[in-house]
């Protein structure tokens, strides 16, 4: 599509409402709705300022090497964090069917039995 071409199209409001929908429940982000819309990303920007009903997230702009350094450590220790949360998570399901296991196995007093 031709720069002219683009200059020439009008989307309708309920069009960018929907965007702006899509924006919202993360379903997509502005920059994807301006790639695959062939629109400018301060545009698609205007909508959701104009049709959003969040505050339009803060563009986080990285200038040095110690920033792009911490910025990365810190998606690391999130992965590493969320990582431990569901092996966590998955030892407590485990448990948990152990103990219910017991239940039906031992009978209902089976757990007076282990407080004691």
């Amino acid at each position: 599509m031709t720069s002219e071409e683009r200059r020439m199209r009008r989307f309708s409001e309920e069009f960018r409402r929907q965007q702006v929908q899509l924006i919202e429940s993360g379903q997509c982000s502005i920059t994807e709705v301006s790639r695959l819309y062939e629109v400018k990303r301060e545009n698609v920007r205007q909508w959701v300022k104009k049709f959003g009903k969040l505050p339009i997230p803060e563009v986080v702009h990285i200038q040095t090497a110690e920033e792009v350094n911490r910025v990365r450590n810190l998606e690391n220790e999130v992965n590493k964090l969320n990582s431990i949360i569901g092996k966590l998570h998955v030892e407590l399901l485990y448990k948990n069917e152990l103990i219910a296991l017991a239940k039906e196995k031992l009978g209902i007093d089976f757990e007076k039995k282990i407080k004691s």
